[in-house]
């Protein structure tokens, strides 16, 4: 009997740990990223009254007596299965789809979450908004490659700073040259260009009627201050019914005077397209249909695909790729060790911290304006506490018959 009684001591203990798992579980039911937990219970000891024996002659053998004395609690594992997906609209925020944490680093080391409630920083950088920890990844160089073997680094945004232009190319011409023109006939038409530097440069296209039946000739001038000289001609051939025969790409090349404020890159090149002109019984009429240059524009936005790359948005229209955040993933999840504020740290049974980029090796997709919730299931942990509150019940119940038990023998004497 007294046995009993320190057996249903062990189960009220085990129970009473169970009940504490299940609150914190539920209490953080609303947790972004927070992963649950449960208690699994393994038997104490177990007192050997009689031995088994095996079978010997006329003796058919026979199975041992044990009495348990109690429960232990075996271990407390983190559930890392999928939480669901919110959107929030906010561009900081992530959230992965599959395997693997964020990497976040302070003064500490490294730490890994599921929580994505990124946020920048007055530098730029894209940290954790509660702990202010930084989130690693690889920074794209200025031309927008990404090296995934170059060492974390943190995350930087720095919108309204970085600024961006791209020279013209190409540009691509469309209309129509008068097929009635007389020999000597020109056509002018001024071409709107930027240099390295975004700066834009006026380029004047003139198309002259050759004497020769179907041809145009073209030279290009410019009356800009700053251009020294502008070299580019060509003839351009059309076929009887009007199409560009040969001649359709032409090619220019400026160079810049010395001394100005601002040097481009000397000598400006660009091609110019002629492929969509027409030479037809009617009024000319040439202008542009594209140029592939940009004016210099400042990054005001961006957003995050689904392998974790942040492309930068800038106010001249173009785009470009800022960095790529990392993710980690691990032999053993279950070897974790929770470090509060939705964080974790490895340790020597998690093994060490695989790092590389999303969807990649196992590890899973990231998406923008995105949050995992808690993986908690209310109706699983209401369930659970039931039985376990019933579970305890039952072991009170032990000790308490246990005690009327013992009673009644001290009663024996009277």
């Amino acid at each position: 009997m007294g046995s009993a009684i320190f057996t249903g001591v062990t189960g009220l203990q085990v129970h009473q740990r169970r009940i504490d798992v299940i609150a914190a579980n539920i209490a953080n039911v609303n947790t972004t990223g927070y992963r649950g937990s449960r208690a699994l219970f393994q038997d104490l000891f177990s007192q050997t009254l009689q031995g088994p024996s095996a079978p010997l002659g006329t003796f058919g053998g026979r199975n041992g007596s044990q009495v348990g004395l109690g429960v232990r609690l075996g271990v407390i594992d983190i559930d890392f299965t999928q939480g669901t997906l919110l959107n929030t609209g906010v561009a900081s925020d992530l959230a992965i789809q599959g395997n693997g944490f964020f990497i976040l680093s302070g003064g500490g080391g490294n730490f890994y979450t599921r929580d994505g409630s990124f946020t920048i920083n007055a530098n730029g950088e894209l940290v954790d908004s509660a702990t202010g920890l930084f989130v690693q990844g690889f920074q794209a160089d200025a031309t927008g490659t990404i090296d995934p073997n170059a060492p974390l680094t943190n995350i930087s945004i720095p919108l309204g700073t970085t600024s961006i232009v791209r020279a013209t190319t190409l540009v691509s011409l469309v209309g129509n040259l008068n097929s009635s023109s007389a020999a000597g006939d020109t056509v002018v038409r001024n071409v709107q260009v930027f240099d390295s530097l975004g700066t834009a440069r006026d380029i004047e296209v003139t198309f002259t009627k050759s004497a020769t039946t179907n041809e145009w000739d073209w030279t290009a001038t410019s009356s800009d201050p700053d251009i020294d000289t502008v070299t580019g001609a060509g003839t351009i051939v059309f076929d009887t019914d009007g199409t560009v025969l040969s001649g359709g790409l032409g090619n220019i090349s400026v160079t810049f005077l010395g001394g100005i404020p601002a040097a481009p890159i000397d000598p400006f090149v660009f091609d110019l397209d002629f492929g969509d002109l027409s030479q037809l019984d009617s009024e000319s009429d040439v202008s542009i249909s594209n140029q592939d240059g940009y004016p210099r524009g400042t990054l005001e936005a961006f957003n995050i695909g689904a392998n974790g790359v942040l492309n930068g948005v800038f106010s001249n229209g173009l785009t470009q790729v800022l960095g790529q955040v990392a993710l980690a993933t691990f032999a053993n999840n279950g070897g974790l060790v929770r470090d509060g504020s939705n964080l974790f740290r490895e340790s020597p049974g998690s093994g060490i911290a695989q790092i590389g980029t999303p969807s990649t090796g196992g590890r899973g997709q990231v998406s923008g304006g995105v949050l995992e919730g808690s993986n908690v299931d209310l109706g699983t942990e209401f369930s659970n506490l039931i039985v376990t509150q019933r579970g305890f019940q039952a072991n009170a119940r032990t000790i308490t018959t246990a005690d009327t038990l013992l009673q009644e023998t001290v009663n024996l004497v009277r």
